[in-house]
């Protein structure tokens, strides 16, 4: 190749043509998004190699001989989250989510876990990124912290999740953490997480939040199950986290006066699934319960289903949070 030639595909490598290249961007299906400048892609280029060299998944869980490696007990719980968060919960599951051909581009962090005395888990708190699978500078910054105690006297169960825009054509990551949900011994607050932080988002991310790039990418309700699992809640009810930390108020129909037998005489499937088989029988009837987090996800992106359109919150004196399961 003759010198003029390299000069030319020297100068045809742009930051942005590199960060392509290397992370698996497509191409961005809205021409009106603006492509970014050279500024802001090195901004971004910097930043996800600096999160994937912290990811947690690379790092060796096995010798040469395929033996597991020495851990201290810490160390090897925070492992076992971090396998069970990512390989099985999101790869395994939520990550099908995505339409074929579109990748969920996310990067977890290794979480802070808590223990207390009798070695049981008292706190956590995980952070991750979530990429544009598309050639955008952007990421949605992420926060999600966990805090249960239960005592003879004294128990308090506390959860919050948090976002942030990451705009390197702007401020970068310099900007302030937004709450989207959280429960506080049976304070709900969902105000935030609403079709319009949906549709937000999912601008954000996207560049646009047509029907088109939902076909492209994935349905609102998908795309919320896809953000809380990049916050380490990948379980399907929205009812724990890992190590079985209890998330708060769940609503079971069953232990509500009337309730089953009203659902049943509405022939609401127990599966909450509007395509579902009615019920035939009372006694076999078990409605699908649906905690809190799992109906302001549905609300949400608009997917409440025949069972879950009847939830019900915590009434004003409930039971104390040593009740719950965690």
């Amino acid at each position: 190749m003759s010198s003029p030639e390299r000069k030319k595909q020297k100068a045809d490598v742009t930051w942005r043509s590199k960060c392509i290249s290397k992370f698996g961007l497509k191409p961005v299906p809205d021409d009106s998004v603006p492509t970014g400048s050279e500024d802001a892609w090195k901004k971004y280029h910097d930043a996800r190699v600096k999160c994937e060299k912290d990811d947690p998944r690379d790092e060796e869980n096995y010798d040469s001989d395929g033996n597991s490696i020495a851990r201290e007990e810490d160390e090897q719980a925070v492992a076992d989250v971090v396998y069970s968060w990512t390989d099985y919960g999101m790869e395994s599951r939520l990550e099908k989510l995505m339409a074929e051909g579109c990748k969920w581009h996310w990067t977890p962090q290794k979480p802070k876990l808590g223990w207390n005395s009798d070695c049981k888990l008292e706190s956590a708190h995980y952070c991750a990124h979530v990429w544009s699978p598309f050639a955008i500078p952007v990421a949605i910054k992420l926060s999600h912290s966990w805090h249960g105690t239960v005592g003879w006297s004294d128990s308090s169960l506390e959860t919050d999740y948090h976002y942030m825009l990451v705009d390197f054509e702007d401020s970068g990551e310099d900007g302030k953490y937004v709450e989207l949900c959280s429960f506080d011994n049976d304070k709900i607050k969902t105000s935030h997480l609403n079709k319009a932080t949906v549709a937000k988002l999912r601008k954000f991310l996207y560049g646009s939040n047509t029907k088109k790039i939902k076909q492209q990418t994935c349905s609102d309700k998908d795309f919320l199950l896809l953000l809380f699992g990049s916050m380490g809640t990948t379980d399907k009810h929205l009812e724990d986290d890992e190590k079985d930390a209890c998330l708060g108020w769940t609503w079971i129909p069953w232990k509500h006066d009337g309730m089953k037998e009203k659902l049943f005489e509405l022939k609401a499937p127990e599966d909450d699934d509007d395509n579902g088989v009615p019920p035939t029988s009372l006694e076999k009837y078990n409605p699908r319960r649906c905690s809190w987090l799992r109906y302001a996800v549905l609300k949400a992106s608009n997917s409440l289903g025949p069972v879950s359109k009847h939830y019900q919150p915590p009434p004003a004196k409930s039971a104390p949070p040593s009740d719950y399961d965690y």
